[in-house]
């Protein structure tokens, strides 16, 4: 099925914004970055845990799968408040 003209752009609007725009947020986001360094420690502890190479890779998949979860989510998400945004002007501009 083709996409309509508004779902186009609202690819292209949700795109822009989950890349350049995010960067930039999460850039000056303290709290993103107190979550970076949580990370960080978490990492360095699994490197010292002495894993050995299979062990590695089933863990590797696991988080693999969970930030990949989390992505998707939080994409989803974006859209939905995205269109929820959309939705609302269209309502109040009826109301005017």
């Amino acid at each position: 099925m083709e996409k309509t003209q508004k779902e186009k752009i609202l690819d292209i609007l949700v795109k822009t914004r989950t890349v350049k725009a995010l960067d930039e947020a999460v850039d000056k986001s303290s709290s993103y970055q107190e979550t970076l360094k949580r990370q960080d420690k978490a990492f360095d502890a699994l490197d010292k845990a002495g894993l050995d190479k299979e062990q590695k890779t089933i863990v590797d998949r696991a988080i693999s799968a969970a930030n990949d979860c989390g992505a998707t989510y939080g994409a989803v998400a974006y859209e939905l408040g995205l269109q929820d945004g959309i939705k609302l002007m269209s309502e109040l501009k009826e109301i005017k």
